[in-house]
């Protein structure tokens, strides 16, 4: 069963039960525990006012505050010294790794460069070379193609055919070892 601004409890026996029955709400409580737990928790929070206060007007203790505090100060400045430092170190240390990529890539390309112009050289005589040896070759086949021009002007071609011969026995001479001589 809900009633209004209530909700249902089923509890385990099966029973509904509304909230209020359950737990004490602060209609519930009488006023004067009401006003003993408004005075307990004024008188912690008092407490904890008062300790902070005492602290602060106990000279001693404001000077050791002080001294932490300022030793924390100290430290960070330290810290980011040195952070600043290291910082600056490394942008040192990659400048000069930039430096020294730059001079080997230098280098490098002067090496190329230099293999090319020698590459570029070697490459020219070779075709020079082989121009020359082209030519050398040309001129050797029109030589010969004359020579065969000429030799061939100088063949006469008889006007009856020419028979062949009758067959003829064929030796051939297969040498023998010592051995086979003597068998």
């Amino acid at each position: 069963m809900v009633t209004t601004n209530q909700e249902t409890v089923t509890e385990r026996d099966g029973n509904s039960v509304s909230p209020a029955a359950n737990a004490p709400s602060e209609e519930n409580i009488p006023s004067g525990k009401r006003l003993l737990t408004r005075v307990a928790i004024g008188a912690l929070v008092g407490a904890a006012l008062g300790s902070i206060a005492g602290a602060l007007s106990n000279r001693q203790a404001v000077d050791r505050i002080n001294r932490s505090i300022g030793d924390i100060g100290d430290t960070v400045k330290k810290t980011t010294a040195e952070i600043d430092k290291t910082v600056k170190g490394v942008g040192d240390a990659v400048q000069s790794v930039a430096t020294e990529v730059n001079h080997t890539t230098q280098e490098i390309s002067e090496a190329v460069r230099g293999t090319a112009e020698g590459i570029s050289g070697t490459v020219r005589s070779t075709v020079h070379t082989v121009q020359d040896t082209a030519d050398d070759v040309n001129g050797t086949v029109q030589s010969a193609v004359q020579g065969v021009k000429s030799a061939a002007g100088e063949i006469s071609v008889p006007a009856e055919p020419v028979t062949a011969p009758e067959p003829e026995t064929l030796y051939k001479l297969v040498p023998l070892s010592a051995d086979e001589l003597n068998a």
